[in-house]
């Protein structure tokens, strides 16, 4: 198995069409069939099926295709690091961001990375913490900011901001700043939260349990946006950090109290793979990510949030 094999059969797996990915991969279709045919007889598999609408993938080749495109990924990583002058950082990477977070970090990342590393790609991936943590051990990104739990043994986890979480209704609402709601009373409210397994939901559904409260569910939706405008028609009530209604909250939309109970915060970690090498411009963009998050907090754009980073 090599890489121009790899990068056939990608090619190939792309474009469904042996022709087409000759004339990508610029070399005669012979060659690109050849390299298939030997890739599958190394593995004693069939990676594709032929047929009339075109070549499509087995289940082995299927399966084959998450390993090609990490290798090839890597390579091309280790070829941009090793040829890289004058300790200039370029290449491309993909950061992970909580759907919560994305507006205020991913401006402030960008306008960072344009300004001191202009060769850098940039790509932000956002998404459900679970999305991240999968996408993180698959090599589909290379560092995310994700809930923080217990590191593993695929990814290191550093936790470095704590947030308290907020009962968050319509503006109708009698939802007082300085006015701390018990759960007893907040199991009264009609709450819109994300289903399970969502790790806020977990939090949620942890913080009732330590008060024998029951969740007065009436609407599961994981998705952030939805959820804030069945709040903001008065359809119930949810529960989230400050800093994903922070622009909602300036437009007086939504009324918010905080929660009379300790275990209601998360934690925001930054999550880095360790079955793989880190290279100096993912190290480099993490420092950033750092940095960018702790200035947040400090200025108090992080709203509702501690460092408790290292």
């Amino acid at each position: 198995m090599d890489i121009k094999q790899l990068r056939s059969f990608i090619t190939i797996s792309e474009t469904k069409n042996i022709t087409k990915a000759a004339a990508l991969l610029n070399i005669v279709q012979p060659a690109v069939s050849r390299q298939i045919h030997l890739l599958e007889d190394e593995l004693g598999v069939v990676l594709f099926e032929r047929g009339r609408h075109g070549m499509h993938l087995t289940d082995e080749g299927k399966i084959l295709e998450v390993y090609a495109r990490r290798a090839l990924k890597e390579i091309e990583a280790a070829k941009v690091e090793l040829t890289t002058s004058n300790g200039t950082l370029q290449g491309t990477i993909n950061v992970g961001i909580l759907a919560s977070l994305s507006e205020l970090l991913s401006v402030s990342l960008m306008r960072v990375i344009k300004k001191k590393y202009p060769d850098v790609n940039l790509k932000v991936s956002v998404g459900y913490s679970g999305h991240l943590t999968e996408w993180l051990e698959k090599g589909d990104i290379d560092l995310a900011l994700i809930y923080g739990t217990d590191s593993s043994k695929f990814i290191d986890i550093q936790p470095i901001v704590r947030e308290r979480l907020w009962i968050i209704g319509p503006y109708n609402s009698d939802l007082n700043y300085n006015c701390p709601l018990s759960i007893k009373e907040i199991s009264e409210f009609p709450l819109i939260l994300p289903y399970a397994p969502h790790r806020l939901r977990s939090i949620i559904e942890q913080g009732f349990n330590s008060e024998n409260c029951d969740l007065n569910i009436c609407a599961e939706i994981n998705d952030i946006q939805v959820q804030k405008q069945l709040v903001k028609e008065g359809f119930g009530y949810t529960i989230l950090p400050l800093v994903s209604m922070k622009n909602d909250l300036q437009q007086k939309k939504f009324k918010m109290a905080p929660i009379n109970n300790d275990s209601f915060y998360r934690d925001i970690a930054l999550a880095l793979p360790n079955t793989r090498h880190i290279s100096k411009l993912v190290h480099t963009i993490a420092l950033e990510i750092l940095h960018c998050s702790r200035v947040a907090v400090e200025v108090k754009a992080w709203s509702g949030s501690e460092w408790i980073g290292k």
